[in-house]
């Protein structure tokens, strides 16, 4: 069986540094792993069928959710495409129809692009999830909500964390005191954070882009932002009392936001303080291998952090459950296996309605 993956970013020189140790296969979601459970993956992207100068002109112009338009008829050699966007070029699929691949949507808020589905793109939408073969869920709850909404997909809708590089991430050193922030994405709360540490005598790191924190300078003398190879971050990781996922909803496009830094605290062991999501709580029983706080209750998430940093032994417990938790659901290895398992159910599946 021939999975192939949609990725909207590109992947290119990313499995030369994995084999080389100089960087972790989580981005991958598990398509470096799929070989050794009997499913054969590979990926495409407009760098491998066009020159340079039209690849980055796609880049450029052509939406995220279009990148893979242009090289569309490639997919049709596989058993199943697999991806998180794609929306134009899967919507074309399902109008299409066709037999041969399967179509499994990866899910970062399926819920939050059907909306009410009263509008026209809202509609549109959910004809393509209708139509696809299956879904791989972040988080418990979207795996109940579509079961419920689409009751012909029962069966083919799986709650499968992405999983984390365990051998990448894995705690070395004793920690320091300080505090660590990572993440690029427009959905990180950084003012709540900068506001709940502002009066705490204890350095905190954002790993994160300048221009995401540029409207909340100057920041207090405390806060710095950097940025870290791969490797420095498991680094800054290991130093770090306490890592915090702090998150804004407000935008309702993906609730799965937040997943990678969680793994990544979890998997090093680490005492992490997230904002209450949908997904953050399907991985945090908080109080035993994290602490949730409400979204932008900087108070709330202040004490939570002054109680971790003024407590070495409940730090202690909370991220060895942490790392324990990450140990026996998140190995990325195990989920990749989930995941083989699911691809190789729906493709049988398939096959016995052909025949």
């Amino acid at each position: 069986m021939k999975v192939l993956y949609l990725f909207s970013g590109s992947r290119e020189g990313l499995i030369e540094k994995v084999r080389r140790g100089e960087y972790h296969g989580n981005g991958f979601w598990g398509m470096l792993q799929l070989p050794k459970y009997g499913v054969e993956a590979d990926y495409i992207e407009v760098e491998q069928t066009y020159p340079r100068p039209i690849a980055r002109w796609i880049r450029r112009h052509v939406s995220t959710h279009a990148f893979h338009v242009p090289i569309i008829w490639k997919i049709f050699s596989y058993d199943i495409v697999f991806t998180s966007t794609a929306f134009i070029t899967q919507l074309i699929f399902a109008l299409v129809s066709p037999r041969r691949p399967l179509w499994v949507m990866h899910d970062f808020s399926i819920k939050s692009q059907l909306g009410a589905e009263k509008t026209f793109r809202q509609k549109i939408f959910r004809f393509m999830v209708r139509r696809a073969a299956g879904v791989v869920t972040l988080s418990l709850d979207e795996k109940e909500f579509l079961e419920r909404r689409f009751p012909h997909l029962v069966g083919r809708v799986e709650f499968i964390p992405f999983g984390v590089d365990m051998g990448f991430f894995k705690p070395a050193a004793a920690a320091r005191e300080q505090i660590l922030a990572v993440g690029f994405d427009p959905d990180r709360d950084w003012k709540t954070l900068i506001e709940a540490v502002r009066d705490i005598d204890v350095p905190v790191i954002l790993a994160t882009h300048e221009r995401r924190v540029e409207k909340l300078k100057p920041l207090p003398p405390n806060v710095s932002v950097r940025s870290f190879s791969p490797r420095e971050l498991v680094a800054e990781y290991d130093r770090s009392t306490v890592v915090v996922v702090p998150l804004d909803t407000s935008t309702g496009l993906n609730d799965a936001m937040g997943c990678s830094t969680l793994f990544e605290g979890m998997a090093m062991g680490k005492a992490v303080v997230a904002t209450r999501t949908r997904a953050m709580e399907s991985y945090v029983v908080s109080g035993e291998n994290g602490l949730l706080v409400p979204e932008g209750d900087a108070p709330a998430l202040r004490k939570a952090l002054a109680d971790l940093l003024a407590n070495p032994a409940e730090r202690r417990r909370i991220g060895e459950n942490a790392r324990r938790y990450a140990l026996e659901h998140l190995d990325i290895e195990d989920c990749s296996r989930r995941l083989a398992d699911f691809f190789m159910r729906l493709y049988r599946a398939s096959r016995a309605k052909t025949f």
